[in-house]
């Protein structure tokens, strides 16, 4: 029978001695603590850069919360602006509609002006006008409505209406005339 050592033999002096154990687990612990170090440096670089990302953001916010007071603002000057406008639009109406009638009256009193005749109901609503008046006379009725025609200021001048009549024993003829302002 045939008998095999498996155990290792009795190396002979000088003869290459196998692995040094405590070298091996010393460059295996050195490569840990690189490892390990080099982990800490990236740790603490991302660190320094989620602080750094942190600040940026927080400065940001401040930024965010000015411009959004300013946009307030902005806003507020935009709405009192166009209330302003609105203002001024409707005193500006107001302003028209305050000297239209004035203006409308001047001419129809210039149109009148020689002749025997006044205006007992005037109405206007926007640009067109209705007048009923008296006169003595039918010629000053016709009088009236060419003068009026000459004034350039209206338009679709009509005599709508126009009849004698008595008052006060004094013959009378009441009319009636429509037209417009031009503008």
């Amino acid at each position: 029978m045939i008998r095999i050592n498996l155990l290792p033999r009795a190396q002979a002096k000088g003869a290459v001695q196998g692995p040094n154990v405590h070298l091996e687990a010393a460059i295996g612990l050195a490569a840990v603590l690189v490892t390990i170090g080099a982990c800490l440096v990236y740790s603490s670089m991302l660190d320094g850069e989620l602080t750094a990302k942190q600040l940026e953001e927080q400065d940001k916010k401040k930024q965010l919360v000015a411009l959004t007071e300013k946009i307030k603002q902005v806003q507020d000057f935009e709405q009192k602006k166009k209330l302003l406008e609105d203002m001024n639009r409707v005193i500006d109406d107001l302003e028209k509609s305050r000297t239209g009638p004035v203006h409308v009256m001047d001419y129809v009193s210039q149109s009148a002006d020689p002749l025997k005749l006044w205006i007992v109901r005037f109405n206007m609503k926007g640009k067109d006008v209705e007048m009923e008046g008296r006169a003595l006379t039918n010629d000053d009725v016709v009088e009236f409505v060419n003068n009026l025609r000459r004034t350039n200021y209206f338009t679709n001048i009509r005599l709508a209406e126009t009849r004698s009549g008595t008052e006060a024993k004094v013959t009378l003829y009441q009319f009636r005339v429509n037209l417009a302002v031009k503008g």
